[in-house]
């Protein structure tokens, strides 16, 4: 097959196009120009600090528990019949004192039970007196005869007669004292100053020995029973063995907390509860409140500590040397603290911590004596990375020559607590 001229030329120019669009190629890729490169300038984050200083200082131990009163009783009817008048438990909530009448049961059977028993114990004194005459008489009558009374027997002298009669008047006088002790059991009082928490019966009702006429508690004393760890325990100086007068180092403070209110009130520790949880092996403290009720002039709208109230509690107690106080938004990750080193670079340290509340964290070990630590978020931190610190006990900016970034809002958080 033969190729005409046409064909041919069409084939060739093709063929030089493709050649010369190589050569360019090759040109283009040999001489291209070279880009000047060009230094990257470190982005500098702002850093906040605060300096460490180690101190003695007591620490807290943060804990939280419900008011209970320090005594609970129900109150039931040690005798039988019907309510006849209710006095001071008329409604629940209602205050008293101790000795107060709280209700009557009718004690019509009690009077008529007395009334009987003193006949019985007159009767049973008229007896004594005879058998007491009777055996005068015998050892009259023996003595008369030319006998040694100390020699006859104790029926001739009517010694047996005598111990029955004692004995009968003093049974008499038993059940007189018994009739006359549930004649007062009618008449129910109040064993304490306390309050009521609901009653269980009223006017009319017919209740038996051992029936619940009210639940009371006092009002003498609130009690706060406070979880702790063994740890916690540790940091406030005490042992679990401790007598109360050994607890009264720790010093505890109560606060309510509810609406736009924060009460406060300031107790001691009363004992230790002898027995760990088997669930969470923790063991209770009981804080005690002396008159919960009593207005306090210094706080005076301050409200009551009402049982079920629910309390937070800081406790105070012995003090340790070399701690660091820190704010908490410098914590990180649980056991991490972020210090800036001698070049202004970011430095993640590992810390041992006492404890921490609310705002602080009290650092055991971990850091140095002035060490600058970081206590504001920032934006991706990497160790090793440039920072621009500002003292925030000063609010003073160091000189930066670069670039700021990071400068997040310090309510956000990196890593967690």
């Amino acid at each position: 097959m033969k190729f005409s001229s046409k064909a041919k030329k069409e084939t060739l120019a093709v063929f030089a196009v493709s050649i010369i669009g190589i050569v360019i190629a090759v040109a283009l890729f040999i001489f291209k120009p070279v880009a000047e490169k060009q230094p990257v300038a470190d982005v500098i984050a702002l850093a906040e600090f605060v300096r460490v200083k180690k101190q003695s200082r007591p620490l807290t131990v943060l804990s939280q528990g419900s008011v209970n009163a320090k005594t609970h009783i129900s109150l039931v009817a040690e005798v039988n019949g019907r309510v006849t008048h209710m006095a001071q438990l008329k409604s629940n909530g209602g205050f008293f004192k101790k000795g107060d009448l709280l209700l009557n049961i009718d004690d019509t059977d009690y009077l008529l039970t007395s009334v009987r028993a003193r006949a019985q114990v007159a009767a049973a004194k008229q007896q004594l007196l005879k058998v007491e005459i009777e055996a005068g008489q015998a050892k009259y009558d023996l003595e008369q005869m030319g006998r040694n009374p100390s020699k006859s027997t104790a029926y001739a002298l009517r010694k047996p007669h005598l111990a029955e009669a004692q004995a009968n008047l003093q049974a008499a006088q038993a059940d007189l004292k018994i009739a006359q002790l549930k004649m007062q059991r009618t008449r129910v009082k109040a064993p304490f100053d306390g309050r009521v928490v609901k009653k269980f019966v009223d006017i009319g009702q017919y209740v038996g020995i051992g029936t619940v006429l009210a639940d009371i508690y006092s009002t003498d004393a609130a009690q706060v029973r406070l979880p702790l760890s063994l740890y916690q325990i540790e940091l406030l100086g005490i042992a679990l063995y401790d007598r109360p007068a050994q607890l009264q180092a720790v010093d505890v403070t109560l606060i309510s907390e509810y609406f736009s209110s924060r009460h406060v009130w300031r107790a001691k520790l009363s004992h230790i509860e002898g027995v760990l949880d088997e669930r969470n092996r923790l063991v209770f403290v009981v804080v005690e409140i002396k008159n919960p009720y009593e207005r306090d002039p210094a706080y005076p709208d301050r409200s009551s500590l009402t049982p079920g109230m629910f309390i937070k509690a800081e406790l105070k107690g012995e003090v340790k040397d070399g701690v660091v106080k820190l704010p908490r938004t410098s914590l990180r990750f649980a056991n991490e603290v972020w210090v800036i080193d001698e070049n202004e670079r970011l430095l993640k340290k590992h810390i041992v911590l006492y404890t921490k509340d609310e705002h602080f964290i009290y650092i055991k070990s971990g850091l140095h004596q002035g060490e600058r630590v970081i206590v504001n978020a920032i934006d991706y931190p990497i160790e090793g990375m440039k920072l621009s610190p500002m003292d925030t006990e000063r609010t003073t900016v160091s000189p930066a020559t670069s670039t700021l970034s990071g400068q997040s809002d310090t309510t956000q958080k990196t890593g967690h607590e």
